[in-house]
């Protein structure tokens, strides 16, 4: 049996105010080439379908029509989804009655009995082939019982218990039923000794402080399939544990990610898995240096025609403080959209920074000089004279000294 292990498709994600409707499509097209060409028999999804908890009805149709598509493409397919910390189990009802004429079967929320998150997978001959403990998304609510008077500390190994507990319990179960097939679980958490990034992926329960250990997962099971963390990883256990990671970058900080998904076969009770890297099909780029370095390097950039738009930020650090540098910086964006058909890019996230830092008032003069005995016009002057980022000749200072004083002047006939 073959098994495909993905997560966190983050339908509907916006990179800043640029939809990644374009990257899913992609993504669905790549998958059922991939379930065709390979004879997968089921695909497990380890949560974060949407990216909002209340999807687009744009969002639902293209997950709707991605199991619409599977039914009708991938020959006897079999689907189990879970939900994440992303999707919320109000938004997922409509689709789980959908889902179940479609071969689909989807958790979502902590069920009324553990036993009903244990799937039994069997062939297209009713036999049985694998048991998936298919766990959701388990919510801080699904799992404090606090007491008043409870501690933060409290709180955070009161979740921790919980989630130990849910999978302690459900393989408990497993075990008693004495199954004869391998079993697998699921699970959308984050569990230590994870690489998560902070910028990708939001923190789940008490900022990551309530995470789990990877010995939590009982031996029953062969293998664990998680998900939360979009970069692909293997997680310290007594069991092999994988996050499948997200199948394209959904933030700029995963530009460099390897994406893809797990493939999992299962032979008699020998379960392997190895990854399977996603031919990327969009470019994120940082393009960082002063603004003439940029510069150049924007107008390098390539792009091949089959990839959708490479997708840009710009950061320009210059030395010292140009107070017209942000004009600058919007002529070049202008330039380099009007010139689009070189490079398919786009510039979506752009931010200048100068290496001087504006000298504080206490800055400007000797230890000391009391600055409570100084008059707004010294401080004035002593900045004009201490100015290091751009050059000011003498007259222009006079001109300036002499607008403060009007200033002042106007300021005193207004009180």
């Amino acid at each position: 049996m073959k098994i495909l292990h993905t997560a966190d498709w983050h339908i509907g994600k916006r990179l800043l105010n640029y939809s990644l409707e374009e990257d899913f499509e992609r993504f669905k097209d790549w998958l059922i080439q991939f379930i065709n060409k390979n004879n997968i028999d089921l695909l497990i999804v380890a949560g974060d379908i949407f990216d909002s908890a209340y999807p687009s009805l744009g969002s639902q149709k293209q997950f709707l029509d991605l199991l619409s598509r599977l039914q009708n493409e991938c020959h006897q397919i079999q689907v189990i989804i879970t939900d994440g910390n992303h999707d919320s189990v109000s938004s997922m009802g409509i689709t789980i009655e959908i889902a179940k004429h479609v071969n689909t079967q989807i958790i979502s929320g902590v069920t009324h009995q553990l036993a009903d998150e244990i799937i039994e997978v069997k062939d297209k001959n009713g036999a049985l082939q694998l048991v998936v403990a298919a766990v959701p998304f388990l919510r801080d609510r699904d799992l404090k019982k606090m007491v008043e008077g409870s501690t933060f500390d409290d709180r955070i190994q009161a979740i921790k218990e919980g989630v130990k507990s849910h999978y302690q319990e459900i393989g408990a179960i497993i075990k008693d039923r004495n199954y004869s097939v391998p079993a697998l679980a699921m699970g959308h958490l984050y569990a230590h000794g994870a690489l998560s990034d902070t910028s990708s992926e939001r923190e789940i329960q008490m900022g990551h402080q309530a995470g789990v250990e990877g010995d939590i997962f009982p031996e029953i099971f062969e293998y664990v399939a998680l998900g939360h963390i979009h970069s692909s990883q293997q997680v310290k256990g007594q069991v092999p544990i994988f996050y499948s990671g997200s199948p394209y970058p959904l933030s700029f900080s995963e530009r460099n990610y390897q994406h893809g998904v797990r493939i999992i076969e299962v032979n008699d009770k020998e379960v392997t898995s190895e990854k399977v890297v996603i031919p990327p099909q969009r470019k994120l780029v940082k393009v960082s240096g002063t603004f003439e370095e940029c510069k150049s390097k924007l107008f390098k950039l390539e792009n091949d025609a089959t990839q959708l738009d490479q997708l840009i930020e710009l950061e320009v650090i210059e030395a010292k403080y140009n107070p017209t540098l942000f004009i600058d910086i919007e002529t070049l964006i202008k330039e380099f959209s009007e010139s689009y058909e070189q490079h398919r890019g786009i510039i979506i996230k752009h931010r200048h920074t100068f290496k001087s830092e504006s000298k504080s008032a206490a800055d400007l003069f000797e230890n000391h000089i009391d600055l409570d005995d100084l008059t707004p016009l010294d401080i004035f002057k002593q900045r004009l004279e201490k100015e290091d980022k751009i050059e000011i000749d003498e007259e222009l200072k006079d001109q300036l000294i002499q607008a403060f004083i009007e200033i002042e002047q106007n300021e005193e006939t207004t009180n």
